[in-house]
């Protein structure tokens, strides 16, 4: 029994070491395997002063378009595909900023922040991408943002 426990606990650990997000490097089994577990998240992260329901988000890549966040909610997930992509952000349906992606590997999990705030009817956006082929974008400030 003592065996059985010691194979279990050696399996538990080596995933727990494998599956680490620092690990989720180039195009290898480690990162498809990660893909497979995590797949991609988008975190949204808005100020008080943000209507959560103003908030669009669209996932671009060539001709192809998807809405992946809407009216507050997650609608859809970001699609795992290789090549150029872009995640456009809109509020109160007027474009505010992006984050680019180069995605050489279709299973590679990402990690997509979104962070927008406003004050004296200014916007401030800032993406980031943490992964394999991570970006951060500039920070984008829009002001007199009432008066569009």
């Amino acid at each position: 029994m003592n065996y059985f426990k010691n194979i279990l606990t050696a399996l538990l650990v080596t995933g727990i070491i494998v599956l680490h997000p620092s690990l989720n490097k180039g195009d290898n089994i480690i990162t498809k395997l990660q893909y497979l577990v995590y797949g991609n998240t988008l975190n949204v992260n808005l100020s008080p002063t943000v209507n959560r329901n103003d908030i669009k988000i669209e996932w671009v890549s060539g001709i192809n378009e998807l809405t992946v966040f809407e009216k507050g909610k997650k609608i859809n997930e970001i699609p795992a595909t290789e090549g150029h992509q872009e995640l456009l952000v809109f509020y109160q349906g007027r474009y505010i900023g992006k984050i680019v992606q180069d995605k050489f590997s279709k299973l590679q999990a990402h990690q997509y922040f979104i962070n927008l705030s406003s004050k004296n009817n200014t916007v401030f956006f800032n993406g980031e991408i943490v992964g394999t082929s991570g970006y951060k974008s500039p920070s984008v400030t829009v002001p007199n943002f009432a008066s569009l």
